[in-house]
């Protein structure tokens, strides 16, 4: 009967784990689906109807921007965002993890300013950054005898520069997950292989990334899935804008809920940015198959 128990023990233990994500995940997303279904109206929330899939058919209909536009500039976004994020933070774990490498504590506080700042924050700083007068990065420009541009307001260049904001911001985060998936390797593993007479590029792909390959895993789908919330950043930055070419789906859930008051659209839009989410965990877990292989 003792041994019997013991599980159901461990479960009450964390019931209230259990409860705190019950309440701040599933029924706020349980309250977004139901939303999704209704017409309501931001300046009357009171007089919401039932509407079926209306919102969801209205999203195919839409225009200037459309569902797909706004999904497209999404995944431009999210897929070049991610991949310097892994890319850089990983190497920089890698160099961070040299035994000769001094300050290392340091380097990698000085490294989270910008992942711990609020977003709203980094967007108005960059904004200013950005400005075409007055902005540092044009006076640079002028400095070095370039001609100033446009950086926010021009349609070819909007998109790159959150891009590049994006990627300043959320590189700690990735280093802090290959830090510790780094740490986690045996140092003999790394003796057995200069042993062996493997050199820096084989010690990498052979010893480095096959063992840290479930922390890469982890920190892609993290970051695939916050990267297409972003929305604050952009917001500060250009608004959208111009013409709509940095209007990705977060920001298209936010404007269609607050910037034009329709809240049930809105939450159609945020439980498609739900599935997308949900989707890419799936395909990475499938893809990268954790723990299948053993070393």
């Amino acid at each position: 009967m003792g041994i019997g128990r013991r599980p159901m023990v461990g479960y009450l233990y964390i019931l209230p784990l259990l409860v705190l994500l019950g309440l701040l995940s599933v029924y706020p997303a349980l309250s977004v689906l139901w939303m999704s279904l209704q017409s309501i109206e931001l300046a009357n929330l009171g007089a919401a109807e039932f509407a079926g899939l209306k919102n969801y058919l209205l999203l195919l209909k839409s225009t200037s921007p459309t569902l797909g536009e706004a999904l497209g500039l999404s995944f431009l976004f999210v897929f070049v965002s991610v991949v310097f994020h892994v890319f850089i933070g990983f190497s920089l774990a890698n160099l961070l993890a040299i035994p000769w490498v001094k300050g290392k504590n340091a380097w990698r506080n000085l490294y989270m300013i910008s992942w711990v700042a609020a977003g709203i924050v980094i967007g108005y700083t960059f904004r200013f950054f950005f400005e075409p007068r007055a902005g540092v990065l044009n006076y640079l420009m002028r400095l070095a005898g370039l001609a100033p541009r446009s950086w926010a307001a021009d349609p070819k260049l909007a998109m790159p520069a959150i891009i590049i904001v994006n990627i300043w911001r959320g590189v700690p985060y990735s280093l802090i997950i290959e830090t510790a998936g780094l740490q986690s390797i045996n140092t003999e593993l790394y003796d057995a292989a200069r042993v062996d007479g493997a050199n820096a590029w084989q010690m990498l792909m052979r010893v480095k990334i096959p063992i840290v390959k479930d922390f890469l895993l982890l920190d892609i789908i993290l970051d695939t899935t916050d990267t297409f919330q972003v929305f604050e950043t952009i917001l500060a930055i250009t608004g959208g804008g111009p013409l709509h070419q940095t209007e990705t789906l977060a920001l298209y859930m936010y404007n269609q809920a607050f910037r034009y008051g329709d809240v049930g659209r809105g939450s159609a839009i945020g439980v498609v940015l739900l599935a997308i989410s949900i989707v890419f965990a799936v395909i990475y877990i499938r893809f990268f198959r954790p723990g299948k292989e053993e070393l």
